[in-house]
């Protein structure tokens, strides 16, 4: 594992020097398409083409969304605990995506 790799519960990112996180901060959170094991693109891509999520794809999409919304820059005024939490309660499709809806106005965009 390269020193730049992070390991996140069992997902592993690299960043990518061509593609970074375009705020300055200590900690900047990883993008899905930086994941190295493969298993969160595949999640993603079922998520992006409308197919059904396993509860497989639902744990790492959720393990994915935690560090992005824990370690983004966000809105002033938005609760991030909030945002948090909410993510443990994402069971679908719809909810993800309602979810990103949300974030996407709280100024983080994930996807």
């Amino acid at each position: 594992m390269p020193d730049s790799a992070e390991q996140i519960d069992d997902l592993i990112y690299v960043p990518n020097p061509d593609y970074p996180y375009p705020f300055p901060i200590p900690q900047p959170p990883h993008f899905w398409m930086t994941e190295q094991t493969g298993k969160l693109s595949v999640a993603v891509e079922r998520y992006f083409s409308g197919e059904r999520l396993s509860p497989e794809d639902l744990r790492l999409l959720q393990s994915y969304l935690r560090q992005y919304v824990a370690r983004a820059v966000i809105a002033e005024g938005v609760d991030r605990q909030t945002l948090l939490r909410k993510i443990e309660t994402l069971k679908n499709n719809r909810d993800v995506e309602r979810f990103a809806d949300e974030l996407a106005e709280a100024g983080i965009e994930p996807f």
